[in-house]
């Protein structure tokens, strides 16, 4: 049982991040990024190609500190993100949905073809935790989740002094009425950019994150259900447009897809059907929370500048 909370605060965290980063773009902004798998697998190999000791025939072993390894998955899963912003965000609503879900597959199909980048559909192994030749094998869940959790916690302040500003308040104003906004002179094609850009770092540090647990990726580690589609049900559940929302929603939806996992093996059923029972139990909970609480558990945050705030305690 304390392994299983072990890896719960492990993957709740790294979900957490993630999610945080498409909320950013989905629930402030309204862009509904279909990439994010691509972008956290970028992320997750960029880090994992600084900081691994070894490269055995591909691009890697240059041993940087894991510090480095985030960073630098911020930086590239930040251009690609760039890049299929410059592509796509002229593109309707529908048309931006299908045209980033193809980009994402598109970096998967690269990291998987291309074996002197990536090794292809082998993967990479011996991915090293931060600290887990200090603490030993057992504490190195615990330290590795302490560490997420705190730089989840670190990307929730920072990404709540941004969404709270006055260009976290357009961004909420373009996913109301983009018209609007752009007849006030706000160059909504310019905010939807740094949207999309600051959001996919997010994005890419979980990734990062991810892989540093695992301890071994291929391609296939980052699927669009894990790592686009479970991530969006993270940020409904939690209530879209609330930072506070992504990081409950993740930990609930996670928590109800592992935990369901590990009860669906003790009944009398194959395992080929454990998964069905994982995904009708995660079914069941979204559809109950749109049932009871269909702006999420804890719902959108109202943007209200100190300005009004003023207002309203003068007239009162």
């Amino acid at each position: 049982m304390i392994a299983y909370i072990a890896a719960l605060l492990c993957m709740g965290s790294v979900y957490a991040i993630i999610t945080l980063g498409y909320n950013l773009q989905w629930g402030y902004t309204g862009l509904f990024n279909l990439s994010v798998f691509g972008l956290a697998a970028a992320g997750g190999y960029t880090s994992v190609i600084l900081t691994g000791a070894t490269a055995g025939g591909r691009l890697g072993g240059y041993g940087l500190p894991f510090i480095i390894g985030l960073v630098g998955a911020a930086m590239v899963s930040g251009l690609l993100g760039g890049l299929i912003g410059m592509a796509t965000l002229h593109l309707e609503f529908g048309f931006f949905a299908i045209s980033t879900l193809g980009l994402g597959m598109t970096i998967q199909i690269i990291l998987k073809n291309e074996q002197w980048l990536s090794n292809g559909v082998w993967g990479i192994g011996g991915i090293h935790k931060p600290l887990s030749g200090f603490v030993g094998n057992d504490l190195s869940n615990w330290v590795y989740g302490i560490l997420a959790f705190l730089i989840m916690l670190l990307i929730f302040y920072l990404l709540e002094r941004v969404v709270k500003s006055p260009w976290g308040r357009i961004q909420m104003a373009i996913k109301e009425d983009e018209k609007l906004t752009e007849m006030l002179g706000k160059k909504v094609f310019s905010y939807r950019f740094q949207s999309l850009v600051l959001g996919s770092m997010i994005i890419g540090i979980g990734g990062a994150m991810f892989a540093h647990y695992q301890g071994y990726i291929n391609p296939m580690s980052y699927t669009d259900i894990m790592m686009c589609f479970l991530p969006l049900l993270m940020v409904v559940a939690g209530g879209s447009g609330n930072n506070k929302g992504s990081i409950v929603g993740a930990f609930v939806i996670w928590g109800a897809w592992s935990v369901s996992e590990m009860v669906a093996g003790y009944l009398p059923i194959s395992s080929a059907k454990i998964p069905h029972i994982r995904t009708l139990v995660v079914g069941i909970v979204i559809i109950s929370l749109l049932r009871w609480r269909p702006t999420g558990i804890i719902g959108r945050e109202q943007a209200v500048s100190s300005t009004a705030k003023n207002k309203d305690i003068i007239a009162s």
